[in-house]
């Protein structure tokens, strides 16, 4: 079998593609990038679907994998089945990663804020602080909240409104 190459620009392409028909009517910026040791895609969006979501669609265009633990980057192929064709193809793709960069908007993360005083009011240990984006919010100690628990002894509020956009969607309404 036959493998066919797709250069990363033409990679960056279906990735596009892909992404627009999947989330209708959000923007993404989908940017290619080729340098000496490989190449790279990355996309950007504003609130719009979850990280995972997006990851789910656009790591399939994926042409390396890389293991952290041994410092070893190793290429991999893919099957493609493309319109009109009734076996698949073995595609290398020309983007060794891609990365997925979410952004949030002031309005979301108001509403992501609004969010976490409400988490901290309801935690004795936390009730009458005022959430800050830029101050430190725990001392130390695990708090527990209804979509996990946040127990990094160093939470900032940024860190608590970045926990949070995982889980509550963009233009969702905060219950009081």
């Amino acid at each position: 079998m036959e493998k066919k190459y797709i250069s990363c620009a033409d990679t960056a392409k279906l990735v596009r593609a892909n992404l627009k028909s999947t989330f209708t009517g959000v923007k993404f910026s989908v940017k290619s990038d080729s340098y000496s040791g490989g190449a790279s895609i990355r996309i950007r969006w504003t609130d719009g679907p979850f990280l995972k979501e997006v990851e789910k669609v656009a790591k399939q265009y994926e042409g390396a994998t890389f293991d952290g633990m041994i410092d070893l980057k190793e290429y991999k192929d893919s099957l493609v089945y493309f319109d009109g064709e009734d076996t698949p193809t073995v595609v290398k793709f020309g983007a060794d990663f891609v990365f997925c960069d979410r952004d949030l908007s002031p309005a979301y993360v108001e509403l992501l804020s609004k969010e976490a005083q409400k988490l901290l009011d309801q935690h004795t240990e936390t009730a009458g602080q005022t959430f800050s984006l830029d101050e430190r919010m725990l001392n130390g100690n695990a708090l527990p909240t209804e979509y996990g628990v946040i127990d990094n002894p160093y939470a900032y509020g940024w860190n608590i409104v970045r926990f949070l956009s995982h889980y509550i969607p963009a233009g969702q309404e905060v219950s009081a």
